[in-house]
């Protein structure tokens, strides 16, 4: 069964406008986490609008769990059927989701979950994979910290986490799960694995130099927070450890010994005595000025905001007074506050670049409000233009059509709003507020020409990553333009949490939406639970992304559809609809460089054809007509071939038959029509030119034929004889040939090859006209059938 009967099956039930949004979700924002296929059982998490969502879809019970709002909300079966479901069907077995969807009746649609069993086994599942498969135990970890739904039935969880981050050094990890825990009131569970706890703040000791300073402060303060419910008498069992970070010339190490004696003295002293004077005055006072100064130091080189609020937080230990930094501080943040507006005026400029150059009409949408959103009706000929689709994504519009927006998305984006829309919005006061807000009291105008500096160049990276990297450490990542623009990037990109570049990274400037990067698979710091930061190796061309991922590498898509190419190797698709789908691709007409891509894409399908010559002789003989026109496409050959109906399918297929590269089959295809074309003309078999059209061969090397098809055609017509008796008139003969062909279709004769004397008159008329004899001759009868 093929796609197009699933698809139309859906859009008949549910509409165009879902069947739409369904369709453009990206596929990369849906985890299958685990397959059983008959009786179908899937499990899947889906990512969207920075939250998690989870589809489990049981067919032997019938049932079909889903916890986004539709499921949640609404009553009526109709309304609960959402974009995550219908793509989760696009991710099945076609003849299984036809099947499934033509029976929905029959399955109960639920979104309870009794204990969150079912969202706690999903993240199990999935942070298992990580561990076991994917060998990414950052993401496994925050998947596992995930599956703790609620208090009980969690300690085998809790031991896992333990464990798995001890044994692979992720002390970042380690000390925010426990501090969470203790938060959530896990403490008494926690204390079951107090050895083990007491031996990661071991390990870690050993530990510190190999972070940054930054994230060695973010460690502290997740080390605080868990000194408020553990005692830290334990540490002045690691004195001498302590003695030695001291002495050590490591700045991290330094801090960490410094800081902790200093906060925690009389616990320590207490508990080991020798804490008393290890450390002096001198050296006290000698490292208070050169955190000073390296915090100062820190503002200059335009350091994160993030690391300097850790270091204020914690200078009060160091009894740093405020009037050394507190003035430079404030002015710093100042500074980040006005150029946070200058990214989003950037942005600002690129979505007012995407109106102007795609034809966006600026009309009126009707804000209306409604609780704490506002809902509009877009005008029907934008909704058409995939650009304008783009552009409201990335400044807050969300639901079905994109009809809905949130109050303070409006505000922070409200002057490429007004310059989008017509509508006046003097009388929204709270769409006022968050615009003052955010902006304050100033007013900005948006100039297309400073758009120069956003768009991704037209160059091709040369840079083989797999001399250097391997697939199980390097990803490739689409950017996109960031709809809320965070630590600063203007770009991000989405796949099971939303990716942002590393901004100590020299590329971190210099991404534009659209470029294709390597990345370290592994990220470097997590933030939170949906943001993963990582770090970027180098820019990627589209040659090399088609080739790395067709060797196995993992990427994040955006507007590119590099999923093809995996599905292509994976034969989940054959390489003519892959084709088709690309080139129909309807975001390729705002997507920048998109004819560079298909043509790489095109040569990697024309190898796999090359390399799968046996399943693509099924494929064509499955559809002659229609394989063998993507293989011309493919091939670029559509303006050379114009204007002749010849039969390529036996041309490709005998072709096949040897192995060449993309050149040497254009050329011997090309080859191939000439002696069809020789052939053809050395026959001379009555009406065979009516396969060429020569107006449209005008430009094709095989124009060089022209003569020799009108000689032909011109004797065939006049060698021919149109018999004559009475008022009859038979043309049997002459009809046959090009000019007879044509001469009778315009005179509407149809299937006739009899015909009146004033039918022969205007037959006669179109001759003149050419300047070809008719030869009618008189004969006493016709017989007629």
């Amino acid at each position: 069964m093929s796609k197009f009967n699933l698809g139309a099956l859906i859009k008949n039930c549910v509409g165009k406008e879902l069947f739409k949004k369904a369709k453009e979700f990206p596929t990369n924002m849906i985890n299958i986490i685990s397959l059983k296929k008959d009786p179908l059982f899937a499990r899947m998490i889906v990512f969207d609008e920075e939250r998690e969502f989870h589809i489990i879809i049981d067919e032997e019970n019938k049932e079909i769990f889903h916890d986004c709002p539709s499921f949640l909300i609404y009553s009526d079966r109709d309304k609960k059927i959402c974009k995550h479901f219908l793509k989760s069907l696009f991710l099945l077995n076609e003849e299984k989701a036809v099947e499934i969807f033509k029976t929905l009746e029959s399955y109960t649609l639920t979104s309870e979950d009794f204990g969150s069993k079912k969202k706690s086994e999903n993240f199990t599942l999935l942070a298992n994979r990580c561990f076991n498969e994917l060998d990414n135990y950052v993401d496994g970890l925050n998947y596992l910290n995930k599956a703790i739904i609620n208090q009980s039935q969690c300690g085998s969880i809790i031991e896992n986490f333990l464990n798995i981050s001890l044994k692979k050094g992720l002390f970042i990890e380690f000390f925010e799960f426990i501090r969470k825990g203790y938060r959530n009131e896990l403490g008494s569970t926690l204390e079951i694995y107090k050895k083990t706890i007491q031996r990661g703040f071991e390990q870690f000791l050993n530990s510190i130099s190999q972070y940054s300073f930054y994230n060695l402060l973010r460690i502290i303060n997740y080390i605080e927070d868990i000194f408020k419910y553990i005692s830290v008498d334990f540490l002045a069992n690691h004195f001498s450890i302590f003695k030695k970070m001291l002495l050590s010339q490591d700045w991290n190490e330094q801090y960490f010994a410094i800081y902790i004696i200093r906060r925690h003295y009389n616990s320590l002293v207490k508990a080991e005595p020798r804490f008393t004077d290890a450390i002096s005055e001198d050296k006290t006072n000698d490292f208070r000025e050169q955190l000073v100064d390296y915090f100062l130091q820190e503002i200059e080189n335009f350091s994160v905001l993030e690391k300097l609020e850790l270091m204020k937080e914690q200078f009060s230990i160091f009894n740093i007074d405020e009037d050394r930094f507190l003035s430079e501080y404030e002015n710093y943040k100042k500074e980040i506050k006005e150029l946070e507006k200058k990214v989003y005026l950037k942005k600002f400029v690129f979505l007012k670049f995407l109106m102007e150059k795609y034809n966006v009409k600026r009309t009126k949408v009707d804000f209306r409000k409604k609780r704490n959103v506002y809902e509009v009706s877009h005008n029907e000929e934008n909704l058409n233009n995939p650009a304008y689709s783009y552009i409201l994504g990335k400044i807050g519009f969300f639901g079905i059509n994109d009809s809905t927006i949130k109050s303070s998305d409006i505000g922070i984006n409200y002057f490429i709003i007004k310059d989008l829309f017509l509508d006046n919005f003097n009388n929204f006061q709270d769409i006022f507020y968050y615009k003052k807000q955010f902006w304050g009291d100033e007013e900005y105008e948006i100039n297309v020409r400073d758009a120069g500096s956003l768009l991704t160049k037209d160059k091709d990276y040369v840079y083989n990553v797999e001399e250097h990297y391997s697939n199980d450490k390097v990803m490739i990542v689409e950017w996109d333009l960031a709809s809320k623009p965070i630590k600063g990037s203007l770009v991000n990109a989405y796949s099971s949490q939303i990716l942002i570049p590393d901004q100590n990274n020299p590329l971190f400037h210099d991404l534009r939406p659209f470029d294709l990067c390597y990345c370290m698979k592994t990220p470097t710091k997590i933030e939170g639970d949906m943001i993963k930061n990582i770090n970027i190796i180098t820019k990627c061309s589209f040659k090399d992304a088609v080739k790395n991922i067709a060797n196995g590498m993992e990427y994040v898509e955006g507007y590119y559809p590099l999923s093809l190419v995996k599905s292509v190797i994976k034969k989940e698709l054959d390489p003519f609809e892959a084709n088709r789908i690309a080139s129909t691709n309807p975001n390729r007409q705002f997507t920048p460089n998109y004819k560079k891509f298909i043509k790489e894409f095109r040569k990697f399908l024309f190898k796999f054809i090359n390399k799968e010559r046996s399943y693509i002789f099924n494929e064509i003989k499955r559809n002659p007509k229609n394989k063998s026109d993507q293989i011309l496409i493919l091939l670029n050959l559509y303006n050379d071939l114009a204007g002749m109906d010849l039969p390529y399918s036996e041309f490709i297929e005998d072709i096949l038959e040897n192995d060449m590269n993309i050149d040497e089959f254009k050329q011997a295809l090309i080859k191939s029509v000439h002696k069809y074309i020789q052939k053809l003309l050395k026959k001379r078999e009555i009406g065979s030119t009516i396969a060429f059209r020569l107006k449209e061969m005008k430009n094709s090397p095989f124009i060089k034929y022209f003569d020799d098809f009108i000689e032909i055609r011109k004797k065939e017509f006049e060698n021919q004889n149109i018999l004559k008796s009475g008022n009859k008139c038979d043309i049997s003969q002459i009809k046959k040939t090009y000019y007879g062909i044509k001469f009778a279709k315009i005179l509407n004769l149809g299937e006739s090859t009899i015909i009146s004397p004033r039918e022969l008159s205007n037959f006669k008329e179109l001759s003149q006209k050419l300047g070809l004899k008719l030869n009618i001759v008189e004969v006493e009868s016709i017989e007629t059938d």
